[in-house]
């Protein structure tokens, strides 16, 4: 990208494009600013662009993700005049954006460009009277995610206290999902409009971060259904990189509160026939950050994408940027900027710095990464930049049984399974720790078949459906060979006459790179296959 003073310079997304005119801002001596585009331009209003902003010694001083027009040229206005101190007229500048925005094919005559700009200038006028609890997230950070952030506005009469703060952090945490939500309608075999509701898993990959889901639906009626809409609610925690559905043709997008909304039209589905989509996704970093200034307090929750790039080796170095700058006219007390970990990863010793500290709220979604800033001016930029470290997956189902009053000890079933160093090999142990009788059961996989068991005594008569009557304790290990192209099937647990398994919660099955402590069986096989 080419940056010279005092102009905005356009390119397109993709690396063949040719770089656009340059175009100079009016009225100002010391900003060059670049407009990037991604994404499809099917609405305007939900355009989605990368805004930067250079100082004089050509040094990027903000980056931001933005989704509309107004959001472009309100943060662009705020930034300019808090920096320069100097005023724009909103009728200069709508010429200015509608001239611009016409080298990069959007189509905004004058009096169009002027509305959002005089809406703009509005807008900041609010900002310099309104406390900060009533601020979007946008005049406050800015945000590298190219989904909708999650707000929450809380106020205090008092400055909160370390564990206070810590206990607020906690509360409110990303949301994380791990279903989607399906909605389908269409007019029955007998003309009446149908409407459905289900929700859809979504199981993760071997690779770090990568999920799949499988979204289908069967015409089960005898009769050829017509004008069928089918729409998936993808949560923002997820980020789609691919979707491959031959039959349903080309699907629209709309942001919802709950999500990304990708929505298909099928003409006709005959009987019996079936529709599939699938989906590529990758988990998103989620973030918190909180502003301060004297007793009121804004907390914005976000997500971070990973990024990927070539390091000096030729090997392949992922990564995610944590980003916030004030874009108020005021200096905050306080920045609190928090990336949560995800479990499945951990960071790379080069990326952990003095200012940096790790919060362990005991959650099942990871550790934070906490940085605090005090005393922020406006335009003042915070950047980290964590590199991830891969490490092995090692998936873990475990639940108890509460005995009641009456029996002092609970029980306790687990469930691992760990991918080997040879492909499509696993070892698989269940554990039960019992104060009465009782019996286990574990179905295999689909896929999979059981080949070696140990302790080899213990080895089922059903390899597929396998059980052991157990009256205190039980370790044994597997080796398991196959495709394991779904999340791994709970254990059951019958205790006096009564069935019990680990249950379906919003996180979904714990799936950690860490495990203080394997049964020795498990290593014992590990060992063996690795020699």
């Amino acid at each position: 990208m080419l940056r010279n003073k005092n102009i905005m310079v356009f390119k397109m997304s993709k690396p063949e494009d040719k770089e656009a005119v340059i175009v100079k801002f009016p009225g100002i001596a010391s900003i060059s600013l670049s407009i990037t585009p991604i994404g499809e331009f099917e609405n305007f209003d939900m355009l989605e662009a990368v805004v930067k902003v250079y100082d004089e010694n050509d040094e990027q001083i903000m980056r931001q993700k933005a989704r509309s027009l107004f959001t472009i040229a309100k943060n662009l206005k705020l930034f300019i005049q808090n920096r320069t101190n100097l005023p724009i007229n909103d009728r200069r500048m709508s010429v200015w954006f509608a001239d611009y925005l016409g080298k990069i094919n959007i189509t905004l005559d004058e009096e169009e460009a002027y509305q959002i700009i005089k809406k703009v200038s509005q807008a900041l006028e609010r900002i310099s009277r309104v406390a900060i609890e009533h601020v979007e997230p946008s005049d406050l950070v800015s945000i590298e995610t190219d989904v909708l952030a999650k707000l929450i506005a809380i106020t205090s009469d008092r400055l909160l206290s370390e564990d206070e703060l810590y206990d607020l952090l906690e509360k409110h945490q990303t949301p994380v999902s791990n279903t989607v939500n399906r909605k389908i309608s269409y007019k029955n075999s007998g003309g009446v409009d149908h409407k459905d509701k289900i929700k859809l898993e979504i199981t993760p990959s071997e690779k770090i971060l990568e999920h799949k889901l499988v979204a289908s639906f069967k015409n089960e009626t005898e009769k050829e259904l017509k004008n069928i809409i089918i729409s998936d609610i993808i949560p923002y925690n997820y980020k789609i990189i691919d979707v491959q559905c031959k039959k349903g043709g080309k699907y629209k997008k709309e942001l919802l509160e709950d999500g990304l909304k990708v929505t298909w039209k099928i003409t006709k589905v005959p009987s019996g026939e079936d529709i599939k989509a699938f989906y590529t996704l990758e988990k998103r970093i989620p973030r918190t950050i909180m502003v301060r200034k004297s007793e009121e307090i804004r907390i914005v929750q976000d997500y971070n994408s990973l990024l990927r790039e070539e390091d000096e080796d030729g090997k392949i170095a992922i990564y995610f940027v944590s980003e916030a700058i004030n874009l108020l006219p005021v200096t905050l007390d306080e920045l609190i900027v928090r990336d949560l970990i995800p479990t499945e990863t951990c960071i790379s010793d080069k990326s952990v710095t003095e200012e940096m500290s790790f919060v362990d709220f005991g959650q099942k979604y990871g550790i934070n990464a906490q940085q605090v800033q005090t005393n922020v001016e406006t335009g003042t930029k915070f950047l980290q930049k964590y590199k991830i470290d891969l490490s092995a997956l090692v998936w873990k189902i475990d639940f108890k049984v509460p005995m009641g009053e009456d029996i002092l000890d609970d029980v306790y079933v687990t469930k691992i399974i760990e991918p080997t160093v040879k492909e499509n090999t696993y070892i698989c142990t269940l554990a039960v720790s019992t104060p009465v009788s009782c019996t286990l059961v574990n179905e295999i996989e689909s896929g999979l078949d059981a080949t070696e068991y140990l302790p080899s005594e213990l080895a089922p008569g059903d390899s597929k459906k396998m059980s052991w009557d157990v009256a205190d304790k039980l370790s044994v290990s597997m080796i398991l060979k196959g495709n394991l192209n779904r999340q791994p099937t709970a254990p059951k647990i019958t205790v006096e006459g009564k069935e019990h398994s680990a249950k379906l919660s919003e996180v979904g099955f714990v799936r950690k790179s860490q495990v203080i402590s394997l049964p020795f069986t498990h290593v014992a096989l590990y060992r063996r296959i690795q020699r």
